[in-house]
């Protein structure tokens, strides 16, 4: 007698990342009483490529097949006396485990149960979120950028600074992504393979990403390299059946809305591509090909925003120059991406995929640290340049089932990327908080690095255990050709457009050009010959424990060691590293000759899931754990060459502490720039500069070198997680999630070259005098410390929500709150305190403290072959600084706000009260995508889709303060102490006509509505 039992099963995953990339299947095996069947024999079979495994039941009847394939998979199970039992259907999904209670039957009644996923996670320690490939084939995604994705999931935002993905209030450079388990982070930028290039480009194709998983805190001890959280992508394999897509899709410039303030500046994108896998011999070798590519151009505008209140009278010639400048130009970004794969079973017991990864992209006019998509910029053309980025990315991996309970895998992984960036012109750069003109300051350049991967993992399963043993070594190599300052550097460093267009000016308030103080203007050259190369060497011991404690409860116990070994500094120029070295500095020692290794880095991990009713719909879940991210290569790389004989980034300061302003210093040396049209300004040779900054006597003289602080560490941080998840009924999963993430150790730049400060009995503050500086021939000396800190503490509310197949729904809300006092990006250059001498001034909200967060998406199947799918998405405003637009205590870090950030004082709100740091908030984002497909069959294995999809489809303005109307002013009189309140345009939104003021701009990653149509097709 044979009968069906349609049944709903926990699909649990065991633990956030106990097998980051596999999966396992478990469970218990009972006889008709309920008593556990010892040595039963379980048969795992994939349904779509035939490979099996099998195992036995231990003496507690538990079974555990471990180390497989996220796919679906067919499972029987058999002992003498019983009849068979079959349970088909088992979806397993990445890094997760589904667990199967086996009840058999006597002999003449088979058993036939076809599972059904319970959306509860049994015995998972923290909230795991997977994208499945039902959401990655159906939401309207803006790019197809696999890392786009993981937006769908809480706690997870996009850094304002680098673009780069961060989780739960942490910086985007110390997360962590792989794909199928392997790095596929940029070792020299940090973030995603291809740093800010990856922003709007693919370098993965998305018909090669079958789902992904995103985990914010509490993954095992088998990962690392990471504060934050970590991306887990899992690439698509061939199977026994010949399958494949092809699509193309296109967002026209023309069916889109002028953005808030009256442009109509949209990209025209194309994307094209698809993807094919299937035998090459059945049940034993299998193949999978994609490729996909983009071609895109927008049109843009050059705009300084920052004029739009000023009366030029003063600064005309400026003005009328900075005008001219105005002009729309043309970006492109076209890129190319394939992975081709290769899953062979060598044996039963052993089986081996290769995969590699190649991408390419060029873009004209892109050349950006923010959006190069953003219709509107305040760089002139000539402040451009061509962007150019190759990966190469290769994996093999081996898996043995050593015995049935022993699996070994071993993976080795290459990665190469080149990224060529190339200039729009070769002449002085002038830097403004009205805008940029010249070449860009940090080009030409070209940097290329290397990754070579070895991992290995044992697994071992003995009783209600399962331990993992393993070891991970990356060694990461890195070169450039880069330098700021190529062709000269003036910088105006104050925030209001009419005092900049007057020391631009002669003959104005300003009668000579640039004839005011340091804190006001100065001007850089490089002196080096941009050439650098480092290299470091990772390596990893890990150990881990899941241990099912009792049906109800599971423990996961975990031990992971890391080593940075990192290089030595060439400091074989003696005259500059001896100044440094030997300097009395009031901010501490530091040596030029030595970067301090990562040896100590011991991250013990601990977490539990608890089922506190039979019924198994609740579940108790929390994490504890110590996690450290690696730093990234830049924040090295000039202090390996900034005191080397011949130095390879090195910048020249003027005026240096013997003239009072740039201008008398040049004039000095015989050179009148107020004789020099604006898009002229003279480009010296190293030797005219060494020679008017030292006259020839020091070729350092006004150099401003970098280096790494005696006691630098990678940042560290201690995570703290609680959490429930409730089964309201089938389909139906409600869940609250508390989050902690106490983060030390986080890297900052200070300005060492300072003298002790005085108090100003006026303000009643710190002063500084630079012409004091501790070591008067040198300008800033940078020192990369460890100082900085952050917290984050959320809870995330949590609704998910499965029909059948005709609809998935995810919804999360999440309220956090995230401070720190430091938030640079990996930022090669810059300070962002407020007084040098007293850190402490600057903690306060983070610059991701983004409060509130909702996100959500769905995906509904309709009759007559129509889907529709879509996502929201909204959050509350990021802070603001309130900065006073000038330099208040004379630390040379003053105001200026451009593409480098805003690095000034706060204002004062009485004598020796600064505001607050990022005491006010911007506005909030909301935006809503919508796709709609028509399904058109052709037999029973071919049908298209016709699509037409709606970014931002209610056209939501999601305007953001900027600008002018974020600078506070001093808030008090400098001279005299008097409170003056903030300055007129203070968080002015509108101006009197009640359209938005031009000075604001959209939201990053925010675009008025503009529609795409596509067609796919499948077989």
């Amino acid at each position: 007698m044979r009968f069906i039992v349609l049944s709903a099963l926990s699909a649990a995953l065991l633990l956030g990342q106990q097998d980051a990339h596999k999966g396992r299947i478990v469970g218990t095996v009972v006889d008709p009483s309920g008593a556990v069947v010892p040595g039963a024999h379980v048969t795992v079979t994939s349904q779509s490529t035939g490979v099996s495994r099998e195992v036995e039941t231990n003496g507690d009847g538990r079974y555990q097949v471990i180390a497989l394939d996220p796919d679906t998979y067919e499972l029987v199970a058999t002992s003498d006396g019983f009849a068979p039992a079959t349970f088909s259907g088992i979806v397993l999904s990445v890094g997760g485990a589904v667990d199967i209670p086996v009840q058999l039957q006597v002999q003449a009644t088979d058993t036939v149960v076809t599972v059904t996923a319970s959306m509860i996670d049994a015995t998972l320690p923290t909230a795991n979120n997977v994208v499945n490939s039902t959401a990655i084939t159906n939401l309207p995604i803006n790019g197809r950028r696999f890392q786009d994705f993981a937006l769908l999931t809480p706690t997870v935002q996009v850094d304002r600074q680098r673009g780069q993905v961060a989780f739960v209030g942490q910086r985007g450079i110390n997360s962590n992504v792989m794909v199928d388990g392997t790095d596929y982070n940029q070792p020299f930028f940090g973030g995603i393979r291809g740093g800010e290039r990856s922003n709007s480009i693919i370098t993965v194709p998305q018909s090669s990403v079958k789902e992904f998983q995103a985990v914010s805190s509490g993954y095992t001890a088998e990962y690392g390299r990471s504060s934050g959280g970590m991306l887990n992508v899992l690439t698509k394999s061939g199977t026994n059946q010949l399958h494949g897509d092809g699509f193309y899709q296109i967002r026209h410039r023309n069916w889109g809305s002028e953005d808030p303030f009256g442009f109509k500046i949209l990209e025209t994108l194309q994307q094209f591509g698809g993807s094919a896998g299937g035998p090459i011999r059945k049940d034993n070798a299998f193949w999978f090909f994609a490729v996909e590519r983009q071609v895109a151009d927008t049109p843009r505008q050059v705009y300084f925003s920052n004029l739009q209140d000023v009366d030029p009278a003063t600064g005309q010639q400026a003005y009328d120059h900075f005008k001219s400048l105005e002009e729309s130009f043309k970006s492109t970004n076209d890129a190319w991406a394939l992975t081709p794969k290769l899953d062979w079973y060598l044996t039963p017991k052993h089986s081996l995929t290769l995969r590699y990864n190649y991408s390419t992209a060029q873009a004209a006019n892109s050349v950006s640290t923010g959006d190069p998509r953003a219709g509107r910029t305040n760089f002139a053309v000539s402040a451009n340049g061509q962007e150019g980025d190759r990966i190469h990315y290769g994996t093999a991996q081996l898996t043995s089932v050593l015995k049935p309970t022993i699996i070994n895998e071993l993976r080795f992984t290459t990665s190469y990327e080149e990224r060529p960036r190339t200039a729009n012109s070769e002449a002085a750069s002038v830097e403004t908080f009205i805008g940029n003109y010249g070449t860009r300051s940090f080009l030409p350049t070209v940097q290329d690095d290397k990754r070579i991967q070895f991992q290995d993992g044992l697994s071992i399963n003995k009783g209600s255990h399962s331990v993992k043993l393993g070891v991970d070594y990356n060694y990461v190599d890195a070169a450039q050709a880069f330098g700021f300052n190529q062709f000269g550097d003036f910088q105006t460093r104050i925030s209001n457009a009419s005092r900049v267009l007057d020391i631009l000016t002669p003959g104005g308030a300003v009668a000579n050009r640039f004839d005011v103080p340091l804190s006001e203007a100065r001007y850089f050259r490089q002196i080096g010959n941009l050439a650098t190369s480092l290299g470091i060497h990772q390596a990893a011991l890990f150990a881990q424990d899941f241990w099912q404690v009792t049906n109800k409860l599971s423990l996961n116990l975990g031990l992971r060691w890391e080593g940075q070994y990192n290089p030595t500094p060439d400091a074989s120029n003696a005259s500059l590293t001896d100044r440094v070295r030997d300097a009395a500095l009031p901010l501490g020692k530091v040596d030029p000759a030595y970067i301090p290794n990562a040896t100590d880095q011991i991250m013990p991990r601990f977490g539990f899931a608890y089922r506190p009713f039979d019924a198994n719909k609740t579940v108790i879940r929390g994490s504890a754990g110590i996690f450290y991210a690696s730093t990234p290569l830049l924040l090295f790389s000039d202090a390996m060459n900034n005191f080397r004989s011949t130095p390879g980034n090195l910048s020249i300061q003027l005026p240096t502490t013997n003239f009072p302003t740039l201008y008398q210093q040049f004039q000095a040396n015989g050179i009148d720039l107020n004789s020099y049209a604006l898009d002229q300004l003279p480009v010296f040779s190293i030797e005219q500069i060494q020679q008017i900054a030292g006259g020839g006597a020091d070729p350092f003289a006004g150099a401003a070198p970098l280096t790494i602080s005696d006691n630098y560490r990678n940042p560290r941080s201690t995570v703290l997680t609680l959490g429930v998840d409730h089964e309201i009924f089938d389909g139906l999963v409600a869940g609250i999630q508390f989050q902690n993430v106490n983060t030390s150790n986080l890297q900052r730049n200070r300005n060492y070259n300072l003298p002790a400060p005085t108090f100003d009995p006026v303000l009643q503050i710190n002063k500084y005098s630079l012409s004091n500086r501790p070591i008067p021939s040198l300008g800033t000396v940078t020192v990369r410390e460890s100082s900085a800190r952050s917290l984050y503490r959320g809870v995330t509310m949590s609704g998910k929500y499965r029909f059948n197949s005709r609809l998935q729904w995810d919804a999360y809300y999440t309220y956090s709150q995230t401070y720190s006092d430091d938030d640079n990006e990996r930022s090669s250059s810059g300070f962002n305190y407020n007084d040098p001498f007293n850190l402490q001034l600057d903690y306060g909200p983070a610059a991701q403290d983004i409060r509130h967060q909702v996100t959500s998406n769905a995906v509904v199947r309709l009759p007559f072959g129509i889907e529709w799918s879509g996502i929201l998405r909204i959050t509350s405003g990021a802070p603001i600084n309130p900065v006073a637009g000038t330099d208040i205590n004379g630390d040379g870090n003053s105001s200026f706000i451009s593409s480098s950030g805003n690095t000034s004082d706060r204002a004062l709100s009485a004598p020796g009260v600064f505001l607050a740091r990022n005491s006010f908030r911007n506005r909030g984002f909301h935006n809503f995508d919508m796709r709609v497909m028509k399904r058109v069959n052709f037999n029973e294995k071919m049908y298209a889709q016709l699509s037409v999809e709606m970014f931002n489809l209610f056209n939501l303005n999601n305007v953001e303060l900027r600008g002018t109307n974020t600078v506070y002013g001093t808030g008090l009189n400098l001279t005299t102490g008097a409170p003056i309140g903030p300055a007129a345009n203070w968080l002015r939104l509108r101006n009197a006509d009640g359209s938005f003021n031009n000075s604001n701009g959209q939201i990053p990653g925010a675009a008025p509505f503009q529609m795409q149509l596509g067609a796919r097709f499948f077989f």
